[in-house]
This record gives structure tokens, sequence and C-alpha cells, in this order.
């Protein structure tokens, strides 16, 4: 099975996490950016999510809502703005989750590198306003989370190459 490395360095402002993918990088940025697939793997499995907006271009906005699957509890929206997207290649965007206050709004670079063997070596880079931004989303299990939606990515990549 493949792994998930999630990178938290202490004093530092930003959250970087890699995954190699056994598709290459086109395939795995389709997956990444069609709003069809993205309920089947964003949020990992304790959540579903709901794609109500995804305008995948320079300028372009996002949206989603999460909800537990058991329909308990507070839906939890993000959205941010494409600032550049390479097809292929590379998307910087920002993440903003919507109940606001410090912490919620993040620059995030998705990087799609070629790994020579076919696959793809998958960049995140999440930079926070701050360290003490950045270290209070530590405790919220967003760790095991990144894990299994990119598990759950994975297996989407492997249904729909």
């Amino acid at each position: 099975m493949r792994t998930t490395e999630v990178l938290f360095e202490p004093g530092r402002q930003d959250i970087v996490v890699t995954r190699t993918f056994a598709a290459p990088p086109d395939v795995v940025f389709a997956a990444m950016t069609d709003p069809e697939l993205i309920p089947r793997w964003w949020g990992s499995r304790r959540f579903e999510t709901t794609v109500e907006v995804m305008d995948v271009r320079r300028g372009g906005l996002w949206r989603f809502v999460t909800r537990q699957r058991s329909g308990a509890g507070t839906p939890y929206t993000f959205w941010g703005v494409y600032h550049d997207v390479v097809p292929g290649s590379l998307i910087v965007s920002t993440l903003q989750f919507e109940m606001g206050g410090p912490g919620h709004l993040q620059l995030v670079t998705d990087s799609f590198e070629a790994t020579g063997d076919g696959g793809t070596l998958y960049t995140n880079v999440s930079l926070f306003q701050s360290v003490e931004d950045r270290d209070g989303w530590i405790p919220t299990d967003m760790e095991s989370g990144i894990r299994d939606s990119l598990d759950l990515l994975d297996g989407v990549i492997g249904v729909t190459r």
C-alpha cells in the first residue's frame, strides 16, 4: 500500500503532504479537479461532501460542504479561490474554513510531478498565516483525515483509469 507523509515541522507555519500514485500526473490532476469525483474522496470516510461550486481556472471559486455520514452535527463549509492552475502540473488556491477565526485561511499549493515509472509524486503545501494558526489544526485529527482522503483518492484513480 502507498503511504502518505504528513509533515508538521515545529516552528513552521506550513503542513507538507506527499503521496505517490501509480497513475500519470494528468490522471491524478483530473481526479482532483472533477466535481463529480470530489464527493468520492474529499473529507475522508467519516464525512460526505457536496460540491456547491468548483470552477477550476485562475480566478475561479470553489465551495464544498462536508457533513458527518451519520447526519448529526454541524456541516463544515470550506471555500476558496484558484490563483493558478496548470493542468496536470499545479494548482495554487486558498482554502478557508467558513466558520472563520484564526487559523482558518490557508494558501495551498498542489503539485503533480511525473515519477518516471508512470506514476505521480503529489505534494500539497498548506501555508497558514502563522505557526499558531497551523498548530491549531494539529489536534483536530486532520492528519488521519488527510491519509484517509488520499487513500480514497487512490481508489478513485484506480477505478477511473
